[in-house]
């Protein structure tokens, strides 16, 4: 289907603001769009996205010119300053195609700051300009800052608030232009440079702001605060673990990591290919010791995919050659039928190519359930034509004996007229019931045209290609065969009896006599026959469609809720490791939490597993991926207070797609109160859990999200004066921090970031002893005017349609 994703980034606030301050706002002006099917959103700490389903068919920058039409009326109903909404990438569930690495022999000299940087400001920006790239995803590494840290106590001692020092920042990072001035016979260009300077020059223009002036001295930004590189606030971490050249598992730890994002519509293997020939530039461009590696490319997926039918091709064509020898008996003969192949083909892929049916796994599929309906027209033609030219008609035995005056017309020597006249009239005898024959297989596949959303985009392409194929092959029968039979078979043949069909023959003849003397034998046996299938039909098991070997396993491992960033990691290092006890396994990556914005919306305890695996000729643990995954889930459970759920990278987006849930079955509860829907929603696990067949069942997480909650007392704020507005601002300007400006650096560009040094805001008591000036210039603790303790909240906050949901979801 058609989607497009609103994303807004919201600096630090919970689920629940998010929802009622920015995810209700666009879900509400959506709706107005023609052609709008559903909208389901997610809001969570700092993050709200908001999907918009359209209806099959729409145009999909039609779609975006809609969405982003009403993002304008959208932003008026939102605060300011809580968030500005953009649209995502335009991709799709399935648009992540190719990933990489950023490796360094000297992590001394780039460490994970540096990395990140080369991956956002060279490989992206040279990534982005090959056809059918969307985006680039940076996953993982740490974002440099300018970091201010704020001393608390040196801001009360010099009068001086967190908004008054990001002001005076701002104020001296700017440049300016003057136009021209003319100087004799020459213009010189007017431009004031103001901008900080890069690196550690920079850190010194920082530090050198002045902020006031106190009793003749001037006080500046470096007598109020650290200034120093660090990294962003971050809620994503990639690491890795592959084999060696001697195939021993090497941990890589924590890494930078890229995601290409292909655009909607755009071929993936030429995508690919075009991401692969930029690959040696983008090489040069890194500096020594900085390298490029890949490590998952749906290329490889493609190229087993389209491999498997060529060979499905080859196969039933070399059926069709030892087929066609040993009932024809005739080189010549066979070789005809079989140059119908590759012509009917031929003709079907030209046609494919005009109406843009790509060369997919169903297109080709339906080529290989086709090349054996293909040959039937030809078949038929070319026996029919043989039997003439063999045992020619009563007309043209007199003809011919007219002409050549010979009682041996079939005599190569003296027949040299007749045989385009036999193969003409031969053609004409089988020409229409080979045309009926051929339009009622087409017919047959007539009604998967009428298949719409998913399924039409899955079967219609084999059924396009059936089609095309039977209507060349149509064409070759009636009109290529026996032009080329008047080339091939210029002089008479004489029959040859196949030593196959004669004892056939003699078989069939003597079981049709049987059955015609046991007519009701016979048609009783065919009744019971099709009573006791109709009857095994219940027992017949059903699936939407059968999964496909992606040669990658995706393991989702869920933590608590309330998980840390460093924990998920320290967590997934270690299921690496038992991972690579399995010598199935070439490398696992872990993708904790979610990347930047355009990415998957995943809090840090969510963990993503990607398995790369060995073909399973080479397996030694299992025989298939179920019973792999069994084992793994086996030896990963050694970890307690794990949730693990087993799919494959394609198969996971194709189920999100489908229902927007990662996950086979996905059965959806609604209603108002989080509590409820909490409440009902394990009952369901339970009773799910409890169903044969079903693996990884469990419920979204919607509590347990641990929060420091700082809740003004208004009596005590107005004994003091002190508005709710300056405690706000102390939460969210002087904890959370506040931006004041980049540094700008050639493409480059960085934050200067204004926060409160970490060791006076790391715990509960240290906020609870920050300072709020009242107005008549008393100093209040925030513990004395207002409750500042840890609750419990939803960590996230999912709707379908504006209405909270949870989901029950489960594999089968």
């Amino acid at each position: 289907n058609v989607q497009v994703q609103v994303n807004t980034e919201a600096r630090g606030l919970a689920a629940e603001e998010v929802e009622q301050l920015i995810t209700f706002p666009i879900e509400a002006v959506m709706y107005a769009l023609p052609d709008v099917q559903e909208v389901r959103s997610i809001s969570k700490t700092g993050l709200s996205v908001i999907t918009v389903v359209f209806n099959e068919g729409t145009d999909i920058y039609f779609a975006r010119a809609l969405v982003f039409e009403r993002l304008q009326a959208a932003r008026e109903q939102i605060p300011e300053g809580v968030g500005v909404p953009e649209m995502g990438p335009n991709t799709s569930g399935l648009g992540q195609v190719y990933q990489y690495i950023l490796r360094t022999d000297d992590p001394e000299r780039y460490d994970i700051l540096a990395l990140r940087s080369l991956n956002d400001w060279v490989v992206k920006l040279l990534l982005m300009p090959v056809d059918g790239v969307t985006d680039v995803l940076s996953y993982g590494g740490e974002v440099r800052q300018y970091q201010v840290q704020l001393n608390p106590e040196r801001l009360l001692a010099y009068g001086l608030r967190v908004d008054e020092i990001s002001e005076a920042i701002e104020a001296n990072n700017r440049n300016a232009g003057g136009w021209y001035l003319d100087r004799g016979a020459e213009q010189l260009v007017i431009r004031g440079v103001g901008w900080v300077r890069s690196g550690d020059e920079g850190l010194r223009d920082i530090g050198n702001i002045p902020l006031k002036d106190a009793d003749g001295v001037v006080v500046r930004v470096k007598d109020t605060a650290i200034v120093t590189f660090g990294p962003e606030i971050r809620q994503g971490a990639v690491t890795i673990t592959r084999r060696d050249a001697n195939g021993k598992p090497e941990a890589l730890g924590e890494v930078v990591a890229g995601i290409v994002l292909k655009r909607m519509g755009a071929n993936t293997k030429a995508t690919i290919d075009a991401v692969k020939d930029r690959l040696p530039a983008i090489q040069t461009a890194l500096p020594d010791g900085v390298t490029l590696e890949p490590f998952y490319d749906q290329a490889d997926l493609v190229d087993k995919a389209v491999t498997t039918v060529s060979k499905a091709l080859l196969e039933a064509f070399v059926l069709i050659v030892i087929v066609l020898m040993l009932f024809l008996m005739n080189l010549r003969a066979t070789l005809l039928v079989l140059i119908s192949v590759p012509i009917s083909i031929g003709l079907a892929l030209m046609a494919m190519a005009y109406w843009g049916v790509s060369a997919n796994l169903m297109s080709l599929g339906g080529l290989a359930i086709a090349i054996g309906m293909m040959v039937d027209g030809s078949v038929v033609m070319m026996e029919h034509i043989f039997s003439h030219l063999t045992a020619p008609d009563a007309r043209h035995r007199e003809l011919a004996k007219q002409e050549t005056g010979s009682p041996t017309p079939y005599d190569a020597e003296h027949d040299t007229g007749g045989m385009a006249l036999r193969i003409q009239e031969a053609a004409r005898e089988v020409g229409r019931p080979v045309f009926f024959a051929v339009l009622i297989i087409m017919i047959v596949f007539a009604p998967l045209f009428s298949l719409e959303g998913v399924e039409g985009k899955l079967f219609q392409p084999m059924a396009i290609s059936i089609v095309l194929a039977m209507l060349a092959s149509l064409l070759v029968a009636l009109v290529v065969v026996p032009a080329l039979a008047t080339y091939a078979f210029k002089t008479g043949v004489r029959e040859k009896v196949s030593p196959v069909m004669r004892p056939l023959e003699a078989l069939y003849r003597r079981s049709l006599g049987g059955a015609l003397e046991r007519r009701r034998l016979v048609v009783g046996t065919a009744l019971g026959l099709f009573a006791a299938s109709l009857a095994l039909v219940p027992f017949l098991g059903t699936e939407f469609v059968p999964e496909l070997e992606e040669g990658t396993v995706n393991v989702r491992v869920t933590l608590a809720p309330s998980s840390s960033l460093d924990t998920a990691l320290g967590v997934a290092q270690k299921l690496e490791a038992v991972v690579m006890t399995f010598p199935e396994a070439l490398y696992v990556s872990s993708r904790i939490g979610r990347p930047e914005l355009g990415g998957d919306p995943e809090p840090v305890s969510n963990v993503e597993l990607y398995i790369g695996l060995k073909p399973v000729s080479e397996w030694t643990s299992a025989s298939d991926r179920q019973a792999l995954q069994a084992l793994l889930e086996e030896k990963m459970s050694i970890h307690p207070g794990l949730l693990f759920s087993f799919s494959q990278p394609i198969a996971t987006r194709v189920d999100e797609l489908l229902s927007g849930v990662k996950a086979q079955l996905a059965i959806k509860l609604f209603g108002p109160e989080l509590d409820g829907l909490a409440e009902i929603g394990r009952e369901i696990e339970t009773l799910v859990k409890s169903v044969e067949g079903t693996r990884g069942v469990a419920m979204e997480q919607i509590a347990g999200e641990a929060q420091l909650a700082v809740r003004p007392d208004r009596d005590a704020l107005a004994r003091y004066g002190i508005p709710v507005d300056q405690v706000m601002k102390l939460v969210s300007d002087a904890v959370g921090g506040v931006s004041a400006g980049q540094v700008i650096r050639g493409n480059e560009r960085y934050d200067i970031y204004v926060r409160l040094e970490k060791e006076h805001r790391d715990s509960v008591d240290a906020i609870r002893a920050l300072i709020l000036q009242a107005p008549n210039g008393a100093w209040v603790r925030l513990g004395d005017v207002a409750e500042v303790g840890i609750e419990s909240g939803p960590p996230q906050i999912r709707r379908d349609d504006v209405q909270r949901r949870v989901v029950i979801q489960s594999n089968v």
